[in-house]
């Protein structure tokens, strides 16, 4: 059953709660689209108020590979500060960069796996600092995860914007989640929309644009609007055909999706003490390992305060029936919480869990609100510290109590975990 055929009485969307199982693994397509055009191998930080290509290296820039989960070898995923549901990172960026930056003014794409940026357009409005545009590829999800995929896109994006918007508080940079759409995005940042996407440039991966991110642009938010001064997709993506990419009817359907409109206003999403590039670097997501006896691994406390302390300060409003629920240990496993996230019984490992629950049919809303809140507290509590080592839990189903499970963030408190499983 694939992304595109799957029928569900909640739509395309709420699909990903039902109790169907993914089908076999399909072509993932490109990890990347490439660009012709002007490149800028480097970047200098120096002298530079927005240094924005240095905030994406450090996120996105490959760090080692994850190790097969067969031999131990290094495979090719590649490890990275920024997370992703199953290694895919199908998070993609491109920037409109006005004065200040630590590239020219224009609109660059990001390429994460050369660390390089390509301008596709020389004009940039009289303006300081950069806009984050962050797109997906929803084939590399899809191809492993099929009708669960939407989900998991806001969520990895959710990820990303909150990662950027840590880092550059380090950076003594203020950063704002800006109010917008896919049309509106991609016309700002001259893509085709992702229906039309390969009629502009066959055989690319097409991209869906999903949120904005202000970054350094001064106390008046910027207007995406200035940006869109001639019509139509700018710059060239180089085909490639043997990754087989394609366009997902259920992506295209959801694209114009109203929830995809986020937030409602404009949130500020400078923390109060930013994270650190060296911080950053070793996050990893913590392993999984099978359940232990409690004789190995004794029960370590969940219920510390510092999660609702953590929370208060991330900006989104928590929507109607949204709720946070946090298990201890011996929660988890009384509540056989793997029977309700895809068997995954490794769960049962934790230290605890915090799960991002709705009483409603799951909707982009709610999900973004529970991934940006789990991505929130991820990253505060590295920037503090704090001795725990997290794992963000999808492949949620049913109902329990009333509730839906939209995400959820395994921890352990730190100790020698071994190499990092890849995924996630």
């Amino acid at each position: 059953m694939t992304l595109d055929s799957h029928q569900h009485p909640g739509g395309d969307f709420a699909a990903a709660w039902s109790g169907l199982l993914p089908g076999a693994m399909t072509h993932p397509g490109p990890r990347q689209n490439t660009w012709d055009g002007p490149m800028r191998p480097g970047h200098a930080t120096s002298g530079t108020s927005v240094p924005i290509i240095a905030v994406l290296d450090t996120l996105w820039a490959t760090r080692g590979f994850h190790p097969n989960p067969a031999t131990g070898a290094p495979g090719s995923i590649p490890q990275r500060a920024v997370p992703s549901a199953g290694a895919c990172h199908p998070v993609q960026v491109h920037l409109l960069c006005g004065t200040g930056c630590d590239v020219p003014p224009g609109i660059h794409a990001y390429n994460a796996e050369e660390s390089t940026t390509h301008r596709r357009v020389e004009f940039a409005p009289n303006a300081e600092g950069a806009i984050v545009v962050f797109t997906v590829l929803p084939q590399r999800t899809a191809a492993k995860y099929h009708h669960r995929a939407l989900p998991l896109l806001l969520a990895d994006t959710a990820y990303a914007l909150l990662g950027v918007a840590s880092h550059a508080a380090s950076h003594g940079l203020r950063s704002n989640w800006l109010t917008a759409d896919p049309a509106s995005l991609a016309a700002a940042v001259r893509l085709p929309g992702y229906a039309r996407w390969q009629q502009h440039w066959p055989d690319t991966g097409p991209e869906l644009a999903l949120a904005a991110l202000a970054v350094g642009t001064g106390d008046v938010l910027p207007e995406l609007s200035r940006w869109d001064r001639a019509a139509g997709p700018a710059g060239y993506a180089q085909p490639c055909p043997q990754r087989q990419p394609r366009t997902l009817a259920a992506v295209d359907r959801w694209a114009a999706d109203p929830g995809l409109r986020h937030p409602e206003l404009a949130q500020d999403l400078t923390p109060g003490a930013g994270l650190g590039a060296a911080q950053l670097l070793r996050r990893r997501s913590l392993p999984i390992q099978l359940p232990v006896p409690a004789t190995e691994h004794p029960a370590r406390r969940a219920l510390d305060p510092v999660w609702g302390q953590s929370l208060e300060s991330f900006p989104l409003p928590v929507p109607a029936g949204c709720d946070i629920l946090v298990l201890d240990r011996e929660g988890i496993r009384a509540r056989k919480l793997h029977l309700e996230c895809a068997g995954q019984d490794w769960i049962n490992s934790l230290d605890g869990m915090l799960l991002f629950r709705t009483r409603a049919i799951p909707d982009p809303k709610a999900m973004w609100w529970a991934a940006g809140a789990a991505a929130h507290l991820l990253y505060s509590s590295l920037a503090a510290g704090r001795n725990h080592a997290f794992r963000p839990v999808a492949g949620w189903t049913g109902m329990r109590d009333g509730y839906t499970t939209l995400h959820a963030l395994g921890f352990r408190a730190k100790r020698s975990e071994g190499n990092t499983h890849a995924g996630q």
